[in-house]
């Protein structure tokens, strides 16, 4: 008995761990032609064999690891755009340097996408779509949804909770944002008790905090308990003076980036598009933000997590499950502030038919920005790990542990191995199936035009 227990050990902790073959990894992927891609499935490429290549349509959500210079754009960020168009799916896209929307711009325009939307955050003046932060609270109030006003007043602290409670430096006193946080809710609370969505903007919540004789003449047509109410007199009235010039200078620290460029407030002063329209035709929409600053990025972070609510609200009206799969693909993801939100997210997307397509330079990035359980966490709720290099040692040790030994008990990939991979090969860890270094994952060019 002992010697089969012991035995037994030794299956689980050794011969249990090896590569996987080309064709095991194939079972679970469909097969397409690399000179005629229009035939291909959604979802990342992870496997070529010769003109054939092997993309994933299942809903697992995708990491993407890859220091700069390891073509992880070339060979999986826009082949994946390409695939997802093929297949007739939906996308968001975080296009740090504009150059993805110009790529896939012919793509989508064979695959017969009428509803192609920009968000250039780069040269918000010639932007060629404009985008209202605080439209889904209109939304609510015109479609008398979700209770009307008690959903457009979540959907308005929702927002101001970006743009004003967590964006604040780790050494400043907390207290100053969310007094000014709470001032713009009440602003914005205005608007909704008074009927007056269609005007909720960022830029009139700035007018009327610079005009407050407006605002107190508001104010006084306010129910004296209601938050609206009270959140604009507890800074309007205060005697304080001192007290309410610093938390007036916050709110104006706060929103200098909208008051020193009039083209991005009027970026954001309408909608030219539906986010919902995502879950019901094919659809993208690339949101161009500059990778060399990090200015814009809250608001990158902030559509993100504006368009996935809309789109688990359009889910649920349709028995928990979009039309059409909707792929959030986003590079840079460490450079966008921390969603708050996104373990949570990642586990209700997959059932709603939306999958996320997360793109990293390095794991520290991650790490820093989520901390290491939820860093962890997000790893482990990627069901295909893409892994082109790094010179992380802890992660390269993590990784050479997840992939396993042989029966001599070495590592099947040594940390030095995993460092010295070829240009042209990459580690695959999908789903269940055993990791494998698959070679020469077809670069952008190579695909038929």
């Amino acid at each position: 008995m002992v010697e089969n227990n012991l035995l037994f050990e030794l299956k689980l902790s050794y011969q249990d761990s090896r590569m996987a073959t080309p064709s095991e990894l194939s079972k679970s992927l469909r097969p397409f032609s690399i000179s005629n891609t229009i035939s291909c499935a959604g979802g990342p490429v992870l496997l070529r064999d010769g003109d054939t290549a092997y993309s994933d349509p299942s809903e697992a959500h995708t990491m993407i690891i890859g220091d700069t210079g390891s073509t992880k754009t070339l060979r999986f960020v826009q082949p994946l755009i390409r695939s997802c168009a093929y297949a007739g799916e939906s996308m968001v896209v975080i296009d740090p340097k504009g150059t993805l929307y110009k790529e896939s711009k012919p793509i989508l325009a064979k695959c017969g996408y009428e509803a192609v939307h920009v968000l250039d955050f780069r040269n918000p003046d010639k932007s060629p779509d404009c985008w209202n932060p605080l439209e889904p609270v209109a939304m609510a109030m015109r479609q008398k949804i979700g209770g009307g006003k008690d959903l457009a007043f979540q959907r308005l602290a929702d927002t101001i909770e970006v743009l004003f409670f967590r964006r604040q430096s780790e050494k400043a006193d907390p207290y100053w944002n969310e007094a000014a946080g709470q001032y713009a809710l009440g602003i914005g609370q205005s608007f909704v008790e008074s009927g007056s969505t269609e005007l909720l903007t960022i830029g009139n919540i700035i007018k009327l905090r610079h005009n407050e004789n407006d605002l107190i003449k508001i104010c006084k047509k306010l129910p004296t308990d209601s938050e609206a109410y009270n959140n604009i007199i507890s800074v309007a009235a205060m005697e304080a003076e001192k007290t309410k010039g610093c938390i007036l200078s916050t709110f104006d620290q706060l929103t200098r980036l909208f008051m020193t460029s009039p083209s991005l407030t009027k970026m954001l002063s309408k909608q030219s598009f539906r986010m919902s329209q995502l879950g019901e035709r094919k659809t993208a929409i690339f949101v161009v933000i500059p990778d060399e600053k990090t200015t814009y990025h809250f608001l990158a972070q902030l559509f993100i997590s504006q368009c996935y609510t809309i789109l688990l609200e359009a889910a649920n009206r349709r028995n928990g499950r979009l039309k059409v799969r909707v792929n959030c693909i986003l590079e840079e993801f460490c450079n966008i502030p921390k969603i708050e939100d996104i373990l949570p997210m990642m586990t209700a997307a997959r059932s709603r038919n939306i999958r996320l397509h997360l793109v990293i330079q390095s794991y520290g990035q991650l790490l820093e920005k989520y901390g290491e359980d939820s860093a962890r966490a997000i790893l482990d709720s990627c069901g295909n790990w893409i892994y082109l290099h790094t010179r992380e040692y802890y992660f390269l040790k993590y990784i050479s542990d997840v992939v396993g030994k042989d029966s001599h008990d070495r590592p099947l990939l040594s940390t030095s191995k995993l460092q010295h991979l070829d240009k042209n090969e990459t580690l695959i860890l999908h789903d269940r199936c055993y990791p494998i270094v698959v070679k020469d994952i077809p670069l952008i060019f190579e695909y038929g035009k």
